[in-house]
């Protein structure tokens, strides 16, 4: 075996040979192949977007109140309550008030003057 081995005598080719445009039709291949799973991915984010507004908005119109069942006459005379209909409206809020006890009155008005969202 010859030990005075010079790497200068092997020069700077290596070794191994690749077709001619090799490297360029590999980065060819690798964009199409990247490209096409963009676009892919693209494409399904689109559908999830587009499904996704559109079941909100069957869901809000679904939810809304219709403009057909808003009252759309503005007279004053419409607007206006009676006299007993305000009444009856008052004694039917306050009946269960005046049928507390005292002392259940005054621990109402204790929590009321205590509760922070009230003052």
């Amino acid at each position: 075996m010859n030990k005075d081995f010079d790497f200068d005598d092997i020069g700077k080719q290596t070794p191994y040979r690749t077709p001619d445009g090799f490297f360029e039709q590999m980065q060819d291949k690798v964009l199409k192949r990247t490209l096409k799973l963009q676009r892919r991915k693209r494409k399904v984010r689109m559908i999830i977007s587009t499904t996704l507004t559109l079941a909100a908005l069957f869901i809000g119109f679904l939810f809304a109140p219709s403009i057909r069942d808003t009252e759309t006459d503005t007279t004053p005379s419409s607007k206006m309550l009676t006299v007993e209909t305000v009444k009856a409206s008052f004694d039917q809020s306050d009946q269960w008030i005046n049928e507390l006890s005292d002392e259940e009155l005054e621990e109402l008005v204790n929590f009321s003057a205590n509760d922070l969202f009230i003052n």
